[in-house]
């Protein structure tokens, strides 16, 4: 295998300047919560090498936005968008069990809706507990998207914005 010196050293600037392994962490912790409570563990392995590859391009991007666009910092939707996009781009959650029910053969795009909702949710104060039919059709169409639908970083960040702007309209509260 040949060994690439300057992404060693690209790497090693990441870890450097960025939370690289608090997020893998995270995220891992966050991956096991939605996994148990669907009660999946015994069919799935989360691919940890795979996770961190995703952690590494998702900072990547980051550096790269912070680098050539001037940004001292990014916005939520960013951070939201970027993370979902490379998590599902890389699928590090793998099924190991041939008994797994078909629902659950798109078990990425699933677990990082369910990570990327709760996200959202969160900065507005709400969650899951909160019997919400439009929500639900949201969380099925995202999910849907996921699966079946090309999306880009930027076109997940639209979504995401969108979706305070509309949350902030029906509590009254859009502002200029």
């Amino acid at each position: 295998m040949v060994v690439d010196e300057n992404r060693i050293e690209f790497y090693k600037y990441l870890v450097t300047t960025y939370p690289v392994k608090e997020r893998i962490t995270h995220i891992l912790i966050q991956i096991q919560d939605v996994l148990e409570a669907m009660d999946l563990m015994d069919c799935v392995k989360i691919n940890t090498q795979v996770l961190g590859k995703a952690v590494f391009d998702y900072f990547e991007d980051v550096d790269k936005l912070k680098k050539y666009e001037g940004m001292s910092k990014i916005n939520v939707e960013k951070i939201y968008a970027y993370e979902a996009y490379w998590l599902i781009r890389k699928r590090p959650i793998q099924i190991i069990s041939d008994d797994i029910e078909e629902k659950h053969l798109h078990i990425n795009e699933k677990v990082f809706t369910f990570i990327l909702i709760a996200k959202m949710l969160s900065e507005l104060g709400m969650s899951y507990e909160d019997e919400n039919t439009k929500l639900e059709r949201f969380i099925e169409l995202l999910f849907y998207n996921f699966k079946y639908r090309l999306y880009t970083q930027k076109s997940l960040e639209l979504m995401i914005s969108a979706f305070f702007c509309g949350a902030n309209f029906q509590k009254g509260e859009v502002s200029e």
